[in-house]
């Protein structure tokens, strides 16, 4: 059963089940009776006997759902067993009396001649008892399964919760960079800095939104990458040369949104921009059996050679979010792209698709 079966289905399934069960004790509660009786010697009138059990057994089933519903307002738990103990036993010996009085008086008048074979009280206190302690059972089961659900419906939240800030922390920083450079690009061409506003609104309106999903499509972020892209070439001119390669068969997998703009906004800011003259920017997505591998390529002065905070929010914000997205599973590092200088970050992830891909 899931939470979405209809409850009326439900407590037909647990119904069913019960009757199973009970049928099967009295079953097995006859045969035992029967076999004593011949081992004594005595004769044995399996229908007689057989319906008796059956009564007897269906008699307790017909306490088991005021039982459950006793146990679980009562459970018997750390705080409250002391109390609980005693309701339960008192309720128990309710149910016992009836069970004696009223059930073994149907009993009788349905088969007469097997009156004899009804329990005595201490054997039905006890059987109750046995079933008080089976509804105990099923309870703190379901209360720890109950708990368990609930600490990973707070992990994730607690992960979501993460995740949003560490992608709302990289907009304030993208969004300033850019703007610095609109301001900077009024002075020389007012034209080119419009169109860079422009790009730059048409960016924030496809990364704002609020409670997007935390990882979308390739080709998606790709996208964004070559919107970020378009104002960084009318920012840089002719100093930038940017190229992105991707594997065709990368495509299809899902990466956490915003991934590459920072990551490319790192190599701009600290390879392009470090260097005089121009400069190149390689973007490369292949995969690699079950993996994603993501490589941005920057010809400047290299991790030694850049300044002390090479890396800066950017980097440390995506190892960040690896880390709560893939655990030990996402890997990204920064080294030197040559001997000749220049940067590498590679990003590597587990594939995961979405969609007729799947």
């Amino acid at each position: 059963m899931t939470a979405t079966t209809p409850i009326w289905r439900r407590w037909l399934i647990l119904w069913a089940w019960g009757f199973a069960a009970f049928t099967a004790l009295g079953l097995m509660s006859a045969i035992q009776n029967g076999v004593n009786l011949l081992r004594a010697g005595q004769g044995v009138d399996w229908v007689t006997l057989t319906g008796d059990r059956l009564l007897d057994n269906y008699g307790y089933a017909g306490f088991v759902p005021a039982i459950v519903l006793l146990v679980r307002r009562f459970p018997l738990d750390r705080i409250h067993w002391k109390s609980s103990a005693v309701i339960l036993l008192a309720a128990t010996f309710v149910f016992v009396m009836l069970k004696c009085e009223v059930v073994e008086r149907v009993e009788a008048l349905v088969w007469p001649l097997g009156a004899g074979f009804a329990s005595h009280i201490f054997g039905t206190m006890y059987d109750m008892w046995g079933i008080v302690v089976v509804a105990q059972a099923i309870e703190f089961y379901r209360r720890a399964m109950e708990r368990e659900r609930q600490a990973v419906e707070l992990r994730e939240r607690l992960t979501h919760a993460q995740l949003e800030a560490l992608r709302s922390q990289l907009h304030p920083h993208f969004l300033f960079n850019t703007l610095n450079g609109a301001a900077t690009l009024m002075h020389t061409d007012v034209p080119a800095a419009d169109r860079m506003l422009t790009q730059l609104s048409d960016l924030l309106r496809a990364t704002l939104t609020p409670g997007g999903p935390q990882e979308i499509p390739l080709t998606d972020e790709l996208d964004l990458l070559e919107r970020y892209l378009a104002i960084m070439r009318m920012r840089f001119r002719d100093r930038l040369t940017a190229v992105v390669v991707v594997d065709p068969a990368a495509r299809p997998g899902l990466v956490p949104q915003f991934l590459l703009q920072p990551l490319v906004e790192n190599a701009l800011e600290h390879g392009i921009e470090a260097k005089p003259g121009p400069g190149r920017v390689e973007v490369r997505v292949t995969r690699e059996d079950d993996r994603l591998r993501i490589t941005i390529t920057d010809d400047g002065p290299g991790p030694d050679g850049a300044a002390p905070t090479a890396g800066g929010i950017g980097m440390a914000n995506t190892r960040a979010r690896l880390a709560q997205l893939y655990g030990d599973e996402g890997e990204l590092t920064l080294a030197a792209a040559g001997p000749g200088g220049g940067a590498r970050v590679t990003v590597s992830l587990p594939v995961r698709v979405s969609g007729p891909a799947a």
